[in-house]
């Protein structure tokens, strides 16, 4: 097994961490009260950012020397955010792996709000696509419903990268025990 990366676990606890101080947060008597707008907007910021980091991270991470991935790690490559998530659908579809599309348009307008939050500034095409998927661009006035809808996004997007991961774990082990065995047969030949 593997070494796990520092940068996948740290974005896998402080998301738990951010899931559980939303629960403290609305069962505490006065913080509970507070403004869904509020709470909501500063959880979904949080989340925001750590949900393209961890997604970015896995793609370069479970590619690293994995030949047989040459198209996803292809996505990391200097393209436009576009034509990354459509490298990345395409991926997907060449293994078979059905796939919700929508999950990862939706991902692509998160990335979107990210870039803008932590440039501090919107490019206006990104903010328009923000728009057409219906999500907010008021980092202010984001609500429980669009946490929740980060979340599912995050976490389908996740899981669609985790049978990516264990397709190629599974035919690369598969490849390299074919390999041991012709090359036993010719051994004993």
């Amino acid at each position: 097994m593997g070494k796990i990366n520092v940068f996948l676990a740290t974005y896998s606890d402080d998301q738990i961490y951010l899931e559980m101080i939303e629960r403290l947060v609305n069962e505490h008597p006065v913080e509970g009260c507070v403004p869904e707008s509020i709470k909501y907007s500063s959880f979904s910021r949080m989340w925001i950012v750590m949900s393209v980091g961890s997604i970015e991270t896995m793609i370069t991470e479970w590619t690293k020397d994995q030949p047989m991935l040459f198209d996803l790690r292809h996505y990391a490559d200097n393209n436009s955010n576009e034509e990354k998530i459509q490298s990345l659908i395409n991926s997907f579809k060449l293994r078979g792996i059905l796939i919700e599309e929508e999950y990862f348009k939706d991902y692509l307008a998160i990335k979107y709000i990210r870039n803008a939050y932590v440039h501090g500034g919107w490019n206006k095409k990104q903010k328009d696509y923000v728009q057409q998927r219906g999500f907010r661009t008021n980092f202010m006035m984001f609500e429980k419903s669009n946490f929740d809808r980060f979340r599912k996004v995050h976490y389908h997007i996740q899981k669609y990268l985790g049978l990516f991961k264990l397709q190629n774990d599974h035919l690369s082990r598969a490849n390299s025990d074919l390999l041991h065995s012709r090359s036993q047969i010719f051994e004993m030949g």
